[in-house]
């Protein structure tokens, strides 16, 4: 029996254990506290703890300890182990092992020799001893279950020994303490495997939003993916980076709360117009109103023809001609810069004007082009969008950040909204949302404008235009970080790890995929 030092010290025991193994994130570690501590109760030199299968049909391995053998595997080790079968192929339940006997039962057991019982069939401990030079003799094993007495798992110990190193039984009062050992961490199992299962519902119902989001807009599909994507690689290169990054090494939490911002940091866009996401010419609302101006076009083509075949005049014959000739050019002059450029010359915006204001009188009526909107629209200087079509588009950084706060995340997560909607901002201070500077805005925030950039630069599935060559992408990419615009060792890292690479021949189409220079990108950040 216990004295009653022993008895309060090994609750105290249970108490302060029961309080690290809640605590314990690092599932390795949870096993591993687990299992030390049932091995110190009992002085057992040996240990194993399982875990029931997805399908419930075997135990895994999970952790085993053998202190006279100096064996001590965690998960990753045990993972190659074969697992324990709790079924035969014709269904029945079997009993080659101790683990799924108990696992079976559903009751904590004690034998005293595991080579003279009849409760389970011991191949399974033979085996283990044969290959190991080993020799079981006293067992005990606890189930492990949740609050609903479903089976989560089996700790198992091996040859308990007493103060002079012989080995003796595993007593009574050892089950009655490992008992409560394993409902706490039981409680503590299914605690994490709960908190789990939210979480990787969390991030399917974030991804389905986020595909919806994509498929909203029949041109940028799989943008937040390939956003996301090129945020969590770039991430990780950061952590294995010892050139530019060398003092960051972001932890499991922090890689998934980056990875989490970037497939929400276009949540906004829910709220974007699509006439406005999917602006592919200037002219397009609901059509391409490019249809109607060219129907002007035929009209007045149509009354030219009818008054040179009225009139007699030979110079005014000639005038109409040359008329004809000028509205055919003009013609497929507007119809080419209904396509968004990089930037229109100021020539263009006065030949617009010129169409603009053109009237050409017959039979009494005069006749135009182009409306005064439809001037506005052709006007744009870069791109598709009005400026107040861009505004509205903007805002979806905006409506993200406000969307992402008012969620409630665990605290691992709390700078979501904040990574998620800062991936238009630029380090001068001259983005948006909020144009915060380069002091507010944190590596991981900048991970995913890069990405976004990146992406933006070589997608191919946008409205207005092609997607760049690798060479012209890193180009932009290189001015952008002399105007201060994004993060330069993040750059360079995108660079010297070839992830720009990388990515490409994941995504991008092969005629995209040029030969890059690399040094000559480089050397444009010094000039």
């Amino acid at each position: 029996m216990l004295g009653t030092e022993e008895l309060i010290r090994q609750i105290k025991a249970l108490t302060n254990i029961g309080i690290a193994i809640s605590g314990e994130k690092d599932i390795n570690n949870f096993f591993k506290l687990v299992l030390d501590e049932a091995m110190r109760f009992t002085n057992a030199d040996g240990g194993t703890i399982y875990t029931l299968s997805e399908d419930k049909q075997h135990l895994d391995f999970k952790i085993i300890c053998t202190k006279s053998k100096k064996l001590n595997l965690g998960i990753a080790d045990t993972a190659k182990w074969p697992s324990v079968p709790l079924y035969a192929n014709d269904g029945r339940k079997t009993y080659k092992n101790f683990a799924s006997y108990v696992a079976h039962s559903g009751k904590a057991n004690t034998v005293k020799d595991a080579y003279h019982q009849n409760i389970f069939d011991n191949s399974g401990t033979k085996n283990y001893d044969k290959n190991n030079e080993y020799h079981s003799k006293s067992m005990a094993a606890i189930p492990m279950k949740d609050h609903e007495d479903q089976l989560l798992g089996v700790i198992q110990l091996i040859n308990a020994y007493d103060d002079k190193g012989n080995i003796t039984d595993f007593t009574e009062e050892h089950v009655t303490m490992l008992s409560s050992l394993a409902s706490q961490s039981a409680i503590a199992y299914s605690n994490k495997k709960l908190i789990e299962s939210l979480e990787q519902l969390l991030y399917q119902f974030i991804k389905s939003i986020a595909a919806a989001i994509d498929r909203k807009s029949k041109y940028t599909g799989d943008h937040i993916k390939r956003v996301a994507s090129l945020s969590e690689m770039l991430s990780k290169e950061v952590n294995s980076d010892t050139q530019f990054f060398k003092d960051v090494n972001y932890s499991a939490d922090e890689l998934q709360e980056i990875s989490m911002a970037g497939w929400m940091h276009d949540i906004g866009k829910i709220t974007t117009p699509i006439y406005i996401r999917d602006k592919a010419k200037k002219l397009e609302t609901i059509l391409d109103r490019i249809e109607m101006i060219k129907v002007r076009f035929e009209l007045i083509f149509a009354l030219i023809k009818k008054d040179l075949e009225y009139t007699n005049d030979d110079k005014k014959k000639e005038k109409l001609r040359l008329l004809y000739k000028k509205l055919e050019d003009d013609k497929v002059f507007i119809t080419k810069i209904n396509t968004g450029e990089e930037f229109m010359k100021d020539e263009y915006l006065s030949r617009i004007n010129e169409i603009y204001n053109f009237r050409y009188s017959s039979g009494g009526q005069k006749y135009n082009l182009i409306s005064a909107n439809e001037k506005e629209n052709l006007s744009i200087r870069k791109g598709t969008l009005l400026a107040s079509e861009l505004k509205k588009m903007q805002e979806h950084a905006l409506v993200s950040y406000e969307m992402l706060t008012e969620l409630t995340y665990p605290k691992k997560l709390k700078n979501v909204s904040l990574y998620a909607a800062s991936h238009h901002e630029k380090l001068n201070g001259k983005g948006y949302p909020f144009q915060k500077t380069a002091k507010d805005l944190p590596l991981q925030a900048r991970i995913i404008a890069i990405a976004d950039l990146y992406e933006a630069l070589t997608a191919s599935d946008r409205p207005y235009k092609d997607g760049k060559p690798l060479t012209e992408t890193l180009k932009i990419m290189a001015f952008m970080v002399k105007d201060g615009e994004i993060d330069k060792d993040l750059f360079l890292l995108l660079l010297e790890s070839k992830l720009y690479f990388k990515y490409a021949k994941l995504f991008l189409k092969p005629k995209q995929i040029d030969d890059v220079n690399i040094a000559a990108i480089k050397a444009m950040l010094k000039k």
